[in-house]
């Protein structure tokens, strides 16, 4: 259980469970603004799992989601995307994520990461490709960070993994076992087809 306080006397209590769920959220595609909202999105086909993480986090959410469109000049195609937003309680973990404006893996947030939160993770920005191999979307995080990520994979999970060029993270053909037996208890119904 973690409590944030916002303003002087307003308080939010976290339950370890959200907080492994947050925690995957902002490695994967939560952001958290600078006065401490943070926004929860997903492309609105993945609205299953959105809501899910919504009904887990519903007590730290100003609402229920809401789907918005926009239209991309460069493709000519309009994109529909599902998100929600939690309060404004959030204010340090935008100064220990973001510290200069930029996305980072705080060291202080090691102690986070759980199956749970690598599962959110992973279905938030992981990719299952030819029935062998598994990436994670890490180009956000800078290569200090990148490695910081596959070294804390290592050494809390023995998961083994390798830095690509490309910015993505990806998990070793030997520990591919030892990554799904992790993850797989708490992948989505809908997320289903990231798993083997």
């Amino acid at each position: 259980m973690l409590e944030l306080t916002a303003r002087t006397n307003l308080k939010l209590q976290i339950s370890n469970r959200q907080l492994e769920i947050l925690v995957g959220c902002i490695l994967g595609d939560g952001y958290i603004y600078p006065k401490g909202k943070i926004q929860i999105a997903q492309s609105s086909k993945q609205f299953p799992y959105l809501y899910w993480k919504y009904e887990e986090l519903a007590n730290l959410a100003y609402g229920k989601p809401t789907e918005v469109s926009r239209f991309d000049e460069r493709t000519e195609k309009t994109y529909s995307q599902s998100r929600f937003w939690l309060r404004q309680f959030f204010r340090p973990w935008r100064k220990a994520f973001y510290p200069k404006g930029k996305k980072i893996f705080p060291r202080s947030f090691a102690k986070y990461i759980t199956p749970l939160s690598i599962a959110v993770w992973y279905m938030d920005d992981g990719n299952f490709s030819e029935g062998r191999n598994v990436k994670i979307a890490t180009e956000g995080f800078d290569l200090e960070n990148r490695e910081r990520l596959r070294s804390l994979l290592l050494r809390k999970f023995n998961i083994k993994s390798t830095l690509h060029q490309n910015g993505k993270l990806r998990i070793s053909n030997e520990s591919l076992i030892r990554f799904f037996d992790l993850v797989r208890p708490f992948i989505h119904s809908s997320m289903q087809y990231k798993i083997p």
